[in-house]
């Protein structure tokens, strides 16, 4: 018994010595695999006193987010001892463990590694964002924060954070990254969402720095100090220098001398630049005169006067300042490259992605095609290509533009085919920038330019869920109901298209979208913010009805309109929005409202009849068969076919659309016919809008001749006419020499006019 009892006794302590063993074993992994265990940490955060700031904040960066995660605030060093357990921000004094097989000196501006050997943690990159990008990643990747929105911020509450082995090397796949939409040119959104616009100070790593932005040449040569005198300076135009709204002449060594000179002032002046801009104006106006025009027709481009002129510009600076880009533009007029002309090594192209399709990204789409050709031309010629592309609509910035599509594949395209940097102008509403789902392009937009492999559905989704709570579904699947319209092949919008001119603003799209939105307010009442931030997102639904009943869309608002314009007014007010559009007249929210509460009354209801040829624009005067008298029952000789007039009647909108009702639609006239029954005679005041030329007849008696080229826009001829009591005839000639074709027709503030077919 008692060798048994010494055996138990032995098997005991033994036990004992491995369960010890055990949970120190247990306890020492735990500890050294920690940062923070339940709010407590024996790590501190070092940082070397030769460090350069942005690293200094970066260290202050991590320490304050750990803090918000896990409610411990580590220690930051400069001091190092031999048992201490770190977080090492810059390479400077790092254990050679931790920087085993790295060159330091090779990573690149925005380049990082985020490394940990289970107990210390490096995260160190290039100067000058690197470091601190690596402190973003890790507080994006490994810790799950989120900077959605400036008011939506997600810090996961996280007592303990476990330290892991890392080996994450990262930069970003484009060196440019912008996206113009207001909430990017917030300091912090800006730095935890790894955007590198003007918005990120130099004490927190910089930012990449054009300068000037864009449209320079007058920066550059300027003709309120050169024209009086040297006119010969400025671009030549049907026979006149130009001293505004025009570009240089391009081809005379005068301006290439001040030109130059103008660069130099700016490297001095401006030394934090990363680039020089030699873009020309915004606009037309190129210089014809013989040598400008011998040297574009030569190179098959207007771009051969211009790549020629930031060549002797750029070799200029080169002998100086080797180190220096500059760039500019190929947009517009000079899109096309040259023929035999090529960018110097140190001029960087930036191509403009201007008026093509919005509703179907790059390369799956015959509207690119042309464009895809002259990038992969830029691309043969050129060291360096950065991108300038839209994604808003520049004449409404509130109008619902489902092109989720091109933000999720273009990103990709670009990298891919070797492009160094992308401007994603958008909606940048003034002053608090809140257009059409701005908050959401602008996250995904930054997500993507850093790594454009992400999944941008998964993007899209995770801010809807975060942003939008419990309305998200509702939101969800109103952005579904807007895009499914626009995948097939036949749908087009572009940065230019009316809210008119769209498949997806139908009456029954907005309906629909107005029941998900009523459904999302009602879901999150009683969480205010989200209920915002909803409201937010309903307000282009919103002024889409109010834009098609200011053009004669009853249909479009059958409730209270005054209810209607006081929520407008309301969320308008709300979220600071002084501004609908990029042009302060087109933008302007009174005039706006001032149409919608007009009370004219657009006449919807026609017969119509066409088309009759127009060839040589001949056919506005000439005398066609409906002008001689008003007969349903006859039919008579169009352009193309016999033509009889037909019923036209819309409450969705008082554009007359003859594009979508005739065929041919070049070249042609066509006309409309209706009655108005008045209870009294007296003198009736008549808007008229149309595209293209206008003639009138009201009784039989021509009372607007407008053979214009225009864009249809309600009232844009006012008239009037003395009417008769009972019945009135009007009928309207319309001709059309390309794209649009159509007319409106309102009479003015109202009235006790009745309809009478």
């Amino acid at each position: 018994m008692k060798c048994f009892s010494t055996i138990k006794l032995s098997v005991q302590i033994c036990i004992a010595v491995l369960i010890a063993g055990f949970f120190t074993t247990f306890y020492s992994c735990s500890t050294s695999n920690d940062l923070v265990k339940n709010g407590v940490s024996d790590y501190k955060i070092f940082v070397s006193q030769k460090a350069i700031e942005p690293e200094k904040n970066a260290a202050v960066e991590l320490q304050k987010y750990i803090y918000k995660i896990s409610g411990c605030k580590l220690g930051i060093t400069d001091k190092t001892d031999a048992d201490d357990k770190l977080i090492y921000i810059g390479f400077q004094q790092v254990p050679s463990v931790l920087i085993t097989g790295l060159d330091t000196a090779s990573f690149s501006n925005e380049e990082f590694i985020i490394r940990s050997d289970g107990k210390n943690l490096l995260i160190a990159g290039g100067h000058s964002r690197g470091t601190m990008f690596g402190v973003v990643t890790y507080l994006t990747d490994y810790l799950h924060c989120r900077w959605y929105t400036r008011e939506v911020i997600k810090i996961p509450a996280q007592p303990t954070i476990t330290l892991s082995k890392i080996e994450d090397r990262q930069k970003p796949t484009l060196q440019y990254r912008e996206p113009f939409y207001h909430e990017a040119y917030d300091t912090q959104w800006a730095l935890h969402n790894r955007t590198n616009n003007h918005a990120i100070p130099d004490s927190l790593g910089g930012a990449y720095v054009t300068f000037p932005f864009v449209h320079t040449f007058y920066q550059l040569v300027s003709p309120q100090k050169y024209f009086a005198r040297h006119p010969e300076y400025f671009a030549e135009s049907g026979g006149k220098r130009l001293e505004s709204k025009g570009q240089l002449c391009l081809t005379n060594p005068a301006v290439v001398k001040a030109a130059t000179e103008t660069v130099f002032e700016w490297i001095r002046t401006h030394p934090e630049a990363n680039v020089y801009s030699i873009d020309q104006n915004d606009g037309e106006g190129y210089c014809e005169c013989v040598h400008c025009k011998a040297l574009d027709i030569k190179e098959g481009s207007h771009s051969g006067t211009l790549i020629n002129f930031v060549n002797q510009i750029a070799d200029t600076v080169a002998k100086v300042h080797p180190e220096i880009a500059l760039q500019t533009l190929a947009y517009d007029y000079t899109e096309i490259p040259p023929k035999n002309l090529r960018p110097a090594d140190n001029v960087m192209i930036r191509l403009c992605h201007y008026q093509y399709c919005s509703a179907h990204p790059l390369g799956t789409c015959d509207s690119h095609k042309e464009y895809i050709n002259r990038l992969e031309q830029w691309k043969k010629i050129s060291k360096r290509i950065t991108i300038w592309d839209y994604y808003t609509q520049f004449a409404s910035f509130l109008m619902p533009f489902p092109n989720f599509e091109t933000m999720k594949h273009d990103v990709k395209f670009y990298a891919d085919h070797g492009v160094v940097g992308l401007f994603a102008q958008g909606n940048n509403v003034p002053d608090d920038g809140h257009g059409e789902f701005t908050e959401l392009r602008a996250w995904v937009f930054a997500q993507l330019m850093w790594n454009p492999d992400k999944d941008a559905q998964g993007l899209i989704d995770e801010f809807v869920e975060n942003v939008y709570g419990d309305a998200s579904g509702y939101v969800s699947q109103y952005i579904k109901l807007m895009h499914d319209q626009v995948k097939p092949a036949s749908a087009y919008f572009s940065i230019w298209t009316d809210p008119e001119d769209t498949n997806y603003l139908n009456l029954k799209s907005i309906q629909k979208a107005d029941s998900l939105f009523t459904l999302a307010k009602n879901s999150t009442r009683k969480d205010t913010a989200v209920y915002k931030r909803v409201e937010r997102a309903y307000l282009p639904v919103l002024f889409t009805k109010l834009y098609f009943y200011s053009i004669g869309g009853t249909a479009y608002v059958q409730d209270d309109l005054g209810k209607e314009v006081q929520d407008f007014k309301r969320i308008i007010a709300g979220n600071r929005i002084t501004s609908l559009a990029e042009m302060p007249m087109v933008g302007s929210i009174p005039k706006f409202l001032e149409r919608v509460q007009s009370k004219d009354h657009f006449i919807t209801d026609w017969y119509i009849i066409g088309p009759f040829d127009n060839e040589e624009r001949k056919g506005f005067s000439t005398v066609y068969a409906p002008e001689r008298g008003f007969d349903t029952t006859r039919t008579y000789a169009g352009k193309s076919a016999d033509v009889k007039w037909k019923q036209y009647s819309d409450n969705t909108s008082g554009y007359i659309d003859f594009a979508k009702q005739f065929t041919p639609q070049k070249n042609v006239v066509s006309y409309a016919y209706t009655k108005i029954k008045l209870d009294q005679a007296k003198t009736v005041r008549f808007g008229a809008g149309s595209n293209d030329g206008v003639r009138v007849w009201i009784n039989g008696k021509m009372v607007l001749d407008r053979p214009v080229l225009r864009k249809a826009v309600p009232n844009d001829d006012i008239i009037s006419v003395p009417m008769v009591k009972g019945d009135n005839t009007v009928l309207v000639k319309v001709d059309q020499t390309g794209n649009k074709w159509g007319f409106y027709f309102a009479q003015k503030n109202g009235s006790d006019v009745k309809k009478q077919q």
